[in-house]
């Protein structure tokens, strides 16, 4: 049972509230994930839409944030 609480002459309900959207939260974050293949031209070309320019682009697409959502080390030469 929920616990209420007092506010202004009104009971509020506080605890059935937040275990609800607790439960939708969960439901929600354990939906699959779906893979989508991408190549490398796809992944550089969104990088540089991202970055604006050549060497930006070059850091993000070879950062370690992008090899561990990737699972590849990418090494950009030149």
């Amino acid at each position: 049972m929920a616990k209420a609480q007092r506010s202004g002459g009104r009971v509020v309900r506080v605890a059935g509230q937040v275990k609800t959207s607790a439960n939708r939260a969960v439901a929600k974050a354990r939906k699959p994930v779906e893979q989508v293949q991408v190549t490398l031209g796809d992944l550089i070309a969104a990088a540089f839409d991202v970055a604006g320019e050549t060497k930006a682009a070059a850091k993000l697409v070879a950062s370690r944030s992008m090899e561990q959502l990737t699972g590849r080390h990418i090494v950009v030469v030149g």
